[in-house]
């Protein structure tokens, strides 16, 4: 008989039972009336942009059982997995993932809020106040953010990113570690990154609850759900289980990849992502987690800090390195920067007095200032940005009207356009991405925004137009 099996049963090593989950805190009301909220948007600008543009198409060809995705962007199989259905819909498919993709960037605001106010634990009467206050904080950050509000008002897949791992992060802390981990496997189907902390955190879950094996099989479940949705309709659309590794590494000319060290310039760019306020609130967050052993707010540094060597090291291998990839780390600053500044203000309000934590708080106010101004006004650019892209892509089906339709101008032969307004183009026509091409040689025809040159290519004559867009053509005899 072992040593082990002679021990009395009760001094055995067993692990710690899991805790008990948690109050379900409120989110079907907040989920709705963020979908309400997106609803309402498409009032103002309501096209998406050119990935999302392909996910849409995807979803169309999906539906009829007609993938090809052996051109566009990268897969990725949460978006799909909305714009199939959407298809059933027809032309106002675009319009509804424009809601799913806003409503998630508006979730990520209302997430921020709740972790950072969350994360800010003082005395009973000070958090009445501390906790709000961390949470606006957070959340201005997060909507003054480089870029953050561009990319998701254009439907791309940031904003709900970042809702669906801020919503994992306050599962986790309800004790609710399915839900989190459910969250997480809906986050993992946007970006390969979050792989490697998707199976950690499925693991630990599953040893967790060790011996019941409930867990076990979720995570089973869900590693064979990730990679079927990952590789199997981009092997069935392209013939490639890795087309989307390959198309990742085709970077845009711009792209930090192309810099002489990759690795640092995806740093150097991130570092205007946010406002320097920002980084020094969330420092002082980490220091006085490092001098009272937080061990969650340092879990969420050190999150954040892996996501960008992630990011940077994938980089540095070739893949584009967009900025919008490093859109997670930076809302998990802005949560740590309102944590932070709140409890600097709150300590000093223990050492010194309430007088000196007011005076504190107006000198806070004072340095972030002339930041928030400059980030609002760039706010202010950047909606105007969105509402001119959206008018160019809405304008599309009269110019496509104004040239005879559809069916007249494929009769004509291939279809031409510039480069970033291929999946644009390719919907309006009911074409796969690879029928649209961006080199145009006559016969056919070219669809082009009205300042673009190839709008007026003189190998091919004008049959017709709209307010953004002129269609020229030259079609195949015969």
């Amino acid at each position: 008989m072992t040593a082990a099996a002679a021990r009395p049963a009760s001094r055995r090593r067993r692990l710690p039972p899991a805790p008990a989950p948690g109050p379900v805190r409120p989110w079907r009301l907040l989920v709705l009336g963020c979908l309400a909220l997106a609803a309402l948007s498409l009032l103002g600008p309501d096209q998406p942009t050119y990935d999302p543009w392909a996910w849409i198409i995807w979803g169309r060809e999906t539906l009829h059982l007609d993938l090809v995705t052996t051109n566009g962007p990268s897969w990725k199989p949460l978006p799909w997995l909305f714009t199939t259905p959407f298809a059933l819909f027809g032309s106002a498919a675009p319009q509804l993932w424009v809601i799913v993709a806003r409503a998630g960037g508006l979730l990520a605001f209302a997430m921020a809020y709740r972790l950072a106010a969350r994360l800010e634990r003082g005395d009973r009467r000070a958090a009445r106040i501390s906790g709000p206050a961390a949470g606006v904080i957070a959340a201005v950050s997060l909507l003054l953010a480089d870029e953050f509000v561009r990319n998701f008002a254009l439907a791309n897949s940031e904003g709900l990113l970042v809702a669906l791992c801020l919503w994992a992060v306050e599962r986790h802390l309800d004790h609710r570690r399915r839900d989190a981990f459910l969250l997480l496997s809906a986050a993992a189907l946007l970006r390969p990154e979050l792989w490697p902390f998707w199976g950690l955190y499925g693991l630990w879950m599953a040893i967790s609850a060790w011996p019941a094996r409930t867990d076990l099989w979720l995570l089973i479940g869900g590693s064979v759900a990730l990679a079927v949705l990952w590789f199997l309709p981009e092997y069935l659309g392209s013939g490639d289980f890795l087309r989307a590794a390959a198309r990742a590494r085709q970077a845009n000319p711009d792209s930090a990849a192309y810099a002489p060290d990759p690795f640092v310039e995806v740093f150097r760019r991130s570092y205007y992502i946010l406002s320097l306020p920002v980084y020094v609130g969330a420092l002082l967050a980490v220091i006085r987690a490092l001098r009272t052993l937080d061990g969650l707010k340092l879990a969420l540094a050190l999150a954040a800090s892996a996501l960008m060597i992630v990011v940077a090291a994938m980089t540095q291998a070739g893949f584009a390195g967009n900025l919008r990839y490093v859109a997670l780390p930076a809302s998990v600053v802005c949560v740590l920067a309102g944590v932070g500044w709140v409890e600097a203000v709150r300590w000093v309000r223990a050492r010194a007095g309430v007088v000196a934590a007011a005076a504190l708080a107006v000198v806070i106010a004072a340095f972030s200032w002339s930041y928030l101004r400059v980030d609002w006004q760039e706010l202010g650019d950047t909606w105007d940005q969105v509402r001119r892209d959206s008018v160019g892509d809405a304008d599309l089906p009269n110019a496509v009207a104004a040239a005879g339709g559809s069916a007249a101008i494929k009769r004509c032969g291939p279809v031409f356009t510039g480069p970033f307004h291929t999946p644009a183009v390719a919907w309006a026509l009911d074409l796969h991405l690879d029928q649209v091409d961006i080199f145009a040689i006559p016969p056919g025809t070219v669809i082009a925004g009205r300042r673009s040159w190839l709008a007026h290519d003189p190998r091919f004559a004008p049959a017709g137009g709209s307010a953004q867009w002129r269609v020229l053509r030259r079609c195949k005899r015969g």
